[in-house]
């Protein structure tokens, strides 16, 4: 590379910006001689004389330059622009921005409060109201219950007074049947009370020998005034009886009734009533023993079985 025309290449590039600067100097002096030389051709034309068109060219001039923002006086040269109003401008619409921008955002903000707080009114409206359904639907499950249970107890109430009703009713049966059959049997002891007279001969199962003779009479007497006691086994006596006194010597019959209560409490009441004349010593029946007519029924031990206890037979021992 060439020094010289490196150094000429910026000597010229200088005398440039030179010219251009000093060109930028006289632009306003340019502009008001433009000026002044169009309001001479006006005056001109219309005929004003050269003093008044020189007066008027100079304030046209200065009018027009005044209009154009520019002076008479050449801006020093380097002199820099006043940028303050374009800042002042710029930092006046940034801060208008900043104020619609934070206008915005309180508004953005206050919309979205309003958002929430209808939301938060809405849930608890709905809260509210499900609350009072659950307490309105506890209410009625508790009336329900509670109907359900006065129902059940009225329904307990009438049941056991019915069943009360029930048992007091089978109480006054069973009273009225055991009055009957009392009276009936009373009535069945007078009417054989009458009479000992002998009609039939009592057939009597023996196994250890003849009963005695006053044995033989009784059980005659039994069948003969006792309806139904003819068609019953007699049994008399047996080796095995352990009471010596009894069925092994003649003096004790055994009148087999079985079920039928009703024959077997005839039966006792005809020897109650003929006590003496049939010369009963005592009577056993449904584990109960008898030793005199008018004394109480006494009950015994149980010895098992239902013949053992006499419950299906009545044992009569004879003096």
């Amino acid at each position: 590379m060439d020094v010289r025309t490196t150094t000429s290449g910026r000597a010229a590039g200088r005398r440039g910006r030179a010219a251009r600067s000093a060109i930028a100097r006289r632009r306003p002096g340019l502009l008001l001689g433009v000026a002044a030389a169009g309001a001479v051709l006006v005056n001109v034309l219309t005929g004003t004389g050269p003093a008044a068109q020189a007066g008027a060219a100079s304030s046209e001039s200065a009018s027009v330059a005044e209009a154009l923002g520019l002076s008479g006086q050449s801006s020093p040269a380097g002199a820099a622009p006043d940028l303050q109003p374009l800042q002042d401008l710029t930092a006046s619409r940034s801060s208008r921005e900043a104020e619609e921008t934070a206008a915005q955002q309180a508004q953005a903000a206050a919309d979205q409060a309003a958002v929430e707080r209808q939301r938060v009114e809405a849930e608890a409206a709905a809260q509210a109201e499900a609350a009072a359904q659950a307490a309105a639907q506890a209410e009625a499950a508790a009336q329900a219950e509670a109907a359900a249970q006065a129902e059940a107890a009225a329904h307990a109430e009438a049941a056991a007074q019915a069943e009360a009703a029930d048992a007091a009713a089978e109480s006054a049966e069973a009273q009225s049947e055991a009055s009957d059959e009392e009276s009936g049997e009373e009535a069945g002891a007078g009417e054989v009370a009458a009479s000992t007279a002998v009609t039939a001969v009592a057939r009597i199962t023996n196994s250890a020998g003849s009963p005695k003779p006053q044995s033989q009479a009784a059980a005659d007497a039994v069948v003969s005034n006792v309806p139904g006691a003819d068609d019953i086994t007699i049994g008399g006596t047996r080796a095995s009886a352990t009471d010596p006194g009894g069925h092994p010597s003649g003096l004790a019959l055994d009148y087999m009734v079985l079920s039928d209560t009703a024959l077997g409490n005839a039966i006792v009441q005809y020897h109650i009533a003929n006590w003496d004349a049939l010369g009963v010593d005592y009577l056993i029946y449904q584990q109960r023993i008898l030793q005199s007519p008018g004394g109480s029924w006494s009950t015994m031990a149980d010895r098992g079985s239902a013949t053992q206890n006499h419950m299906d037979h009545v044992h009569v021992n004879y003096l």
